[in-house]
């Protein structure tokens, strides 16, 4: 017998057995693998649900028992409430503490520090075991600050909090982690309580998950069962052995059957036949179980795959990004998807018929899509996830759009990836429930979107509101933005104060507001344009907490603003014409649509003295006299009944309206007659519908006598003797009366519609006029006299009375004017005057109209605050004359000295004779002293010019003069007698002093005059005398230092006074015309001076010399210049002219030609104080200016950084930008000088650098040889 055939087969029997031993290895190790994967999750989510469910039981408990307790208030002697009882069963004792109570000293306190932590944590309970006792310390935070109750409890009751189901493979047990021992396991299905000090090393290992329990040192742990693992993994490799013993015993027995048919090939045969049958139903059992599983299985091959990834370098969702957005085509990618198989329950959810198809369409050429599955799947093996789960949807082969669950479990190795699992799970309806939820909820957000008004809701617990259709800031005008910025309570602080209180009342009703009611309420918010605009806010409860409070209120807030202002007009219109029907005079009565009475105003019973109801059960019959009222009422009614019958006659009726009128008389309650003007119109509704007839009674009793007053005021006006017109409001002539046109010539018709201007005359001032306007506006009445015109251009006085007539509500209506011609009497009046008040020789006022025009001057200055001259003035050498020559020629020399004085005086001034040869003067209107002086001054100078010119008397030359005294109000009296006394006084004074010339009445008045003049006087003598010197103020370099020049500076030495100041008596040199005299005297001795220097050898450069505006403005400055510098043999060059700004510009043509012809001359030309003045830019650039010379103003209060060294470096480099030298002068500190240095200041001078100074200490200090 052959061996090698038995022996190959024993040892290709023996490989397959090897083979398959490994693969069942293999199978029950992935098996394995799975099952603890899943035991392990289904602990996990057991372990935590638990730990969940125990936290939230005892939260909720807590809460509850807060509440109850808070209610109760049990004390420390009382019974624990029965509701506590209910809810914690195995609740022993209950304790009330606080941070300050006298049990948190106790140390040995177990619940002690979990009290501390629930302090800081802020947590709803805290939970503790007391070994000692096996009990329970459940702390719970009251509601005051630093408030607890302690609660002690069974351990069992802990059970009751906790439902337990039997687990598979697993137990689960209570460990208190802050004391480390096991409080209870779980034993077929209960908690069971045990004493055990902590977790052996054995269990430890076994822990497969903990949990903490909220608000507790609990933690749940979850033990896998001691050998569970080992035991299904026993069973596992028991099942794969069996079948690789039965697959090698079948492989044997073959063996043994070939190694038998090689005697008997039948038999051999035979057994093979079987064995093959075997196997094949192996497999189709393999293919039943993959094909009746109740879901969707099929089996992929991603082996290429991956490699294909790996290859690609692709370790990223980013890399992977980065590729597909690169490559041209992903079929390379897709085809590399395999489908090993599919069951029957794949292609039937998916309509198909083959596995090919399913595979055309997972490699379907179409882009990866991101976030797609096939994206999902490809990053799950870049990432070599183990378990990738989402959904998708697919269409089928018909069509259908599916929504499918996908789940494959991705292996670890490589080789794996051949066969890869995946399940689909159809979620169709599942998803088209959730798309029915989500557009359902969609439209209902729409509708509660789409609702004009605010639907909100509230949750009372956080007072916050957790919806809102739309924001209240935007219904108020408010932007987005704005809105961001606004705190969380806008709401509140945009309340109007009014309301603040009404809505604090209103959010304490909702803490109460039942089920069934509705809070509603208004108030008013702030727009943002700052008006308030009303609200109405409706409030219902929503839902509420277990333990019965408001948990969320759902509300309205809608804008009833318009609505609001609509319903306060109606009320205010309502009102408005309720009252005007009470309260008006006139009587206001309606009848319903059959024209019966059934409406009278309360107004009846004022004007007739009837009751309205009266009225309306009687009618009028009983108070109309005669028939009048019935008749026309009568007529009226047969008029209007077929027209309101008929709808077109109707139609146009209420179209174009309809009105009676009448009159007729009453009788009054108390019997009098009164005359009734009455007016009936119809009223009808909106729709046109007729209503009634409306009518209104007026009682014209006054009218009528207005009437008959007219008719007598008519009489009146055409019969007096004076001219009367009446003018409207605006001044336009209305009416005229007969003699108005026989004193004025024009007639009624050239007169009326025209203002009263037309026979103005013009001699008064517009002020006049609108002084009567202003009496007439504030007195009601004007009279007084007036000059008027004729139309044939005479002009004639008048006494004019005007009168404002106004009606009963104080509305001016016209104005009546009534003026007579008094030209007789106002000659009459002339001539008395004249007589009375005028000197009869020379015209001038008398004593009496000088003392009457005193007094009325006095008066108005008192009340303006003014201040008057009163001038004394008595002829000097005037007796002689009038002795030698006559008193005629003495006459006419009065006449023309009354003439010349005249005209030394303003119109408004007065000048008298008062006697023989004394005259007086009164200057009016003077605002202050010095005004009131300088008049005074002014006014006798002119006198004494006036008197000093030879009067021609009998052919023959006379001279005069006068001594004049001047007295002023109110320093030297306030009474005309005692200021004319005072003025004589001083007059005298005046001749005492050696006449022709003037005195102030008393030293204390007139110390400032007497001092000017007295200044006046010895600066004329020092200009005769030649008592002026000059000092000299050096000029430097900026950089270098070195004297660049000098200005002259006019100084005076008074014999008695000392020195003063050129700011003292230059001014005073220019009022008294010396200042062009000592501008030629400087410039005089300014130019000796630099000759003498030049004679002695010393190089000085230049002298600055200043040049005063009346100097410049006399003309021919140039050829003085010219003249003193040939006198001194001068070159022009070393002579500058200051001049300011304000000479520059007086007249610039004129001042362009005295400039022009100075440069001729080769002098340079500087403008001093710069920047003071107008600074116009123009003369800088026109002008033939060599030196800016900056004022001292900005140099004295120039520092680092300051506006004025700012100014002063733009002027610096202004004048260097236009070629310009620029000096400044004004420097007396080192910090000014630096900043000008720095500035690029060409030239400096100031007291820190040298102080003016005499010739000869300049010459000593500063000179030096040439």
């Amino acid at each position: 017998m052959d061996r090698r055939p038995l022996a190959t087969g024993l040892a290709l029997v023996a490989v397959a057995g090897i083979l398959l031993a490994w693969l069942m290895i293999w199978q029950a190790w992935q098996d394995y693998r799975l099952l603890r994967s899943q035991h392990q999750i289904q602990i996990e989510e057991s372990v935590w649900a638990m730990a969940e469910q125990l936290g939230v039981n005892l939260s909720l408990r807590s809460v509850a028992a807060e509440h109850i307790l808070h209610q109760a208030q049990p004390g420390p002697e009382q019974r624990i409430p029965p509701a506590m009882q209910e809810l914690i069963p195995g609740l022993v004792e209950i304790t009330h503490v606080t941070l300050d109570s006298p049990l948190i000293d106790q140390p040995l306190a177990a619940w002690m520090p979990v009290l501390r932590r629930l302090h800081l944590t802020n947590q709803p309970y805290a939970i503790e075991f007391d070994p000692s006792r096996r009990l329970v310390y459940w702390l719970i935070p009251g509601r005051g600050e630093g408030e607890f109750w302690v609660m002690l409890v069974a351990e069992a009751a802990i059970s009751e909090m906790i439902w337990s189901y039997p687990a598979s493979g697993y137990s689960w047990l209570i460990e208190d982690a802050g004391r480390v021992r096991v409080l209870a396991r779980q034993e077929s299905g209960q908690l069971i309580y045990v004493d055990e000090s902590a977790l052996n090393a054995d269990e430890r290992e076994r822990v497969a998950v903990s949990a903490p329990v909220e608000g507790t040192l609990w933690q749940v742990r979850g033990l896998i069962d001691e050998g569970y693992y080992e035991a299904r993994l026993g069973r596992l490799i028991l099942s794969k052995a069996l079948v690789v013993a039965g697959f090698v015993a079948v492989l044997l027995l073959a063996v043994w059957v070939v190694a038998r048919m090689q005697h008997a090939n039948r038999r051999l045969f035979d057994r093979s036949q079987r064995s093959r049958e075997s196997l094949v139903e192996a497999e189709r059992r393999y293919r039943d179980i993959f094909q009746s599983v109740g879901m969707a299985l099929c089996q992929l091959d991603l082996s290429e795959l991956r490699e294909h990834l790996d290859r690609l370098g692709l370790r990223s969702a980013e890399e992977l990004d980065a590729w597909l957005e690169q490559a041209d085509s992903h079929a390379d990618l897709l085809q590399r998807i395999r489908v090993v198989d599919a069951n029957r329950n794949t292609l039937d959810l998916l309509a198909l018929q083959t596995v090919s198809q399913l595979e055309a369409i997972l490699q379907a050429d179409e882009p990866i899509r991101k976030g797609g599955a096939r994206y999902a799947l490809m990053l799950a093996l870049i990432n070599r996830q183990e378990r990738l789960e989402l959904e998708t949807p697919m269409r089928t082969a018909r069509g259908t759009l599916r929504y499918v669950w996908m789940v494959m479990r991705l292996p670890v190795d490589v080789v794996d990836y051949s066969a890869v699992t995946m399940s689909i799970s159809d979620i169709t309806t599942r998803r088209q429930v959730e798309l029915t939820m989500i557009e359902r909820e969609r439209f209902w957000s729409g509708v509660v979107k789409a609702v004009p008004d605010i639907v909100f809701i509230k949750d009372m617990q956080r007072n916050d509101f957790v919806f809102s259709n739309r924001s209240l800031a935007q219904a108020l005008g408010y932007s987005e933005d704005e809105e961001a910025g606004f705190a969380a309570g806008y709401r509140d602080r945009l309340v109007h104060p009014d309301d603040l209180e009404y809505v604090l009342v209103n959010r304490n009703l909702q803490q109460v507001l039942p089920d069934e009611k509705i809070l509603d309420w208004r108030l008013r918010w702030r727009h943002r344009d700052g008006t308030w605009h009303w609200f109405n806010v409706r409030m219902k409860v929503l839902s509420r907490l277990p333990d019965g409070r408001v948990r969320q209120l759902i509300g309205i807030v809608k804008n009833v603003h318009q609505q609001t202002l609509m319903t306060e007009r109606l009320k205010t219109g309502e009102q408005r014409y309720r009252l005007l029907a009470e309260n008006i005079s006139d009587v206001i009565w309606a009848t319903d649509d059959t024209f019966q009475l059934n409406y009278v105003s309360p107004s009846v019973k004022r004007v007739l003295g009837y009751e309205p109801d009266f009225l309306i059960n009687h009618g009028f019959v009983e108070v109309v006299a005669g028939t009048r009222f019935n008749r026309f009422m009568g007529v009226l009614i047969r008029e209007l009944l077929p027209k309101i019958s008929n709808p077109q006659s109707a139609a146009e009726l209420w179209r174009d309206g309809f009105h009676r009128q009448t009159t007729l008389d009453c009788i009054k309650a108390d019997g009098h007659k009164c005359p009734v003007e009455l007016r009936v119109s119809l009223m009808w509704d909106p729709s046109g519908r007729f209503l009634g007839l409306l009518g209104i009674a007026r009682d014209i009793t006054e009218q009528r006598r207005i009437e008959n007053r007219l008719r007598m005021a008519a009489t009146v006006f055409e019969n007096t003797t004076g001219a009367i017109f009446v003018t409207d409001p605006a001044g336009y002539i209305v009416q005229v009366n007969e003699n108005f046109s026989q004193i004025t010539g024009f007639g009624a018709s050239e007169v009326i519609d025209q203002l009263p201007t037309v026979f103005a005359s013009g001699v008064h001032e517009e002020t006049f006029y609108q002084s009567v306007l202003a009496e007439l506006r504030r007195e009601g009445r004007w009279q007084g006299e007036v000059w008027q015109k004729r139309k044939n251009g005479e002009i004639f006085p008048s006494w004019a009375g005007i009168t404002a007539v106004q009606d009963n509500d104080g509305d001016l209506v016209s104005y009546v004017c009534f003026f007579v011609d008094i030209s007789e009497r106002k000659a009459s009046e002339a001539r008395i005057e004249s007589l009375a008040y005028y000197d009869g020789l020379t015209g001038l006022p008398n004593r009496a109209l000088f003392q009457e025009r005193l007094s009325s001057a006095l008066k108005v200055a008192g009340r303006r605050s003014e201040w008057i001259a009163v001038l004394f003035l008595d002829l000097d050498r005037f007796k002689p004359i009038n002795d030698t020559m006559g008193h005629a020629a003495g006459d006419v020399m009065l006449k023309e000295v009354g003439q010349r004085l005249r005209e030394c005086i303003r119109e408004s001034d007065t000048v008298a004779r008062m006697g023989g040869d004394e005259f007086t003067m009164l200057l009016v209107g003077l605002g202050n002293r010095d005004s009131a002086m300088r008049a005074g001054i002014s006014v006798a100078e002119k006198v004494l010019e006036q008197l000093a010119p030879a009067f021609v008397l009998q052919e023959r030359e006379f001279f005069i003069s006068a001594s004049i005294g001047i007295a002023l109000y109110p320093q030297d009296g306030k009474e005309g007698s005692q200021l004319l006394q005072n003025a004589d006084t001083a007059m005298y004074h005046a001749k005492s002093a050696g006449k022709d010339t003037f005195q102030f009445y008393q030293a204390e008045m007139n110390a400032h005059a007497l001092e000017r003049l007295s200044l006046e006087n010895d600066l004329r003598r020092a200009v005769h005398d030649d008592a002026f010197t000059l000092h000299f103020q050096p000029q430097f370099g900026c950089v270098s230092g070195e004297l660049t020049g000098v200005e002259a500076l006019l100084r005076w030495e008074h014999p008695t006074l000392g020195p003063i100041s050129p700011g003292s008596f230059i001014p005073v040199a220019e009022e008294i015309g010396l200042v062009s005299a000592l501008g030629d005297w400087v410039l005089d001795r300014a130019c000796r001076q630099m000759a003498e220097w030049h004679a002695a050898g010393f190089s000085q450069p230049r002298m600055a010399i200043n040049v005063s505006g009346r100097q410049f403005a006399e003309g021919q400055l140039a050829e003085r210049v010219a003249t003193v510098l040939q006198r001194y043999s001068l070159a022009p060059a070393c002579v500058e002219l200051e001049l300011t700004e304000s000479i520059l510009l007086r007249d610039v043509e004129e001042t362009m030609q005295t400039l022009a012809r100075l440069k001729e001359l080769g002098v340079h030309i500087a403008v001093d104080d710069f920047g003071t003045g107008y600074s116009s830019l123009n003369y800088l650039k026109d002008f033939p200016i060599d030196t800016l010379k900056i004022d001292r103003s900005f140099i004295q209060a120039m520092h680092a950084g300051s506006r004025d060294a700012r100014l002063a470096e733009a002027i610096v480099a202004m004048g260097r930008s236009l070629q310009l030298m620029v000096i400044a002068e004004g420097v007396e500190t080192a910090e000014q000088l630096e900043l000008l240095r720095s500035f690029g200041c060409d030239e400096v001078q100031g007291f820190y650098l040298g102080k003016p100074m005499t010739a000869e200490d300049l010459q000593r200090r500063h000179l030096r040889p040439s």
